[in-house]
């Protein structure tokens, strides 16, 4: 249980601008906003059902902002990861890819793997990583005969 009055007055001030702000986006606001109410003294179960969420996550969210303030809510867990390949092995691949014009992404995670022993799980995978290269990849489509 979560008890009422675990803010500070400059921490309720802050996350009550949050909430008030227009320009901040919209899941931070309300993150915000459920952790003012449980300052008040809602439950998790009174606050969830207010934002039509579980309570498990309105206690995520309390959770988060205990162990790393405001950057904590602010983190929506999408950063993504580190590329896989150093810059060299970057060159190599684009120089591989300008010279062969491979055809399919599957190609191309054949060759990755076969020259730096990594395998690239998935295909979007692959394809951000032609985008980070600055090229880009299009299935073929199929063109009627005459």
């Amino acid at each position: 249980m979560i008890r009422a009055g675990f803010l500070t007055t400059t921490e309720r001030a802050e996350l009550i601008d949050l909430a008030r702000n227009g320009l901040v986006e919209h899941r931070l606001a309300r993150r915000a906003n459920a952790l003012v109410l449980l300052d008040r003294g809602m439950s998790c179960a009174e606050v969830s059902s207010v934002f039509l969420l579980d309570d498990d996550t309105v206690r995520t969210w309390f959770r988060l902002y205990r162990e790393e303030g405001i950057e904590g809510l602010a983190g929506f867990g999408y950063e993504g990861s580190a590329g896989h390949l150093n810059a060299r092995q970057l060159q190599q691949l684009k120089s591989w890819i300008t010279d062969t014009l491979p055809r399919t992404t599957r190609h191309v995670g054949a060759w990755i793997e076969q020259e730096f022993g990594i395998t690239y799980q998935s295909r979007s995978g692959l394809v951000a990583l032609l985008h980070r290269l600055g090229m880009e990849h299009r299935k073929p489509q199929a063109v009627a005969r005459i």
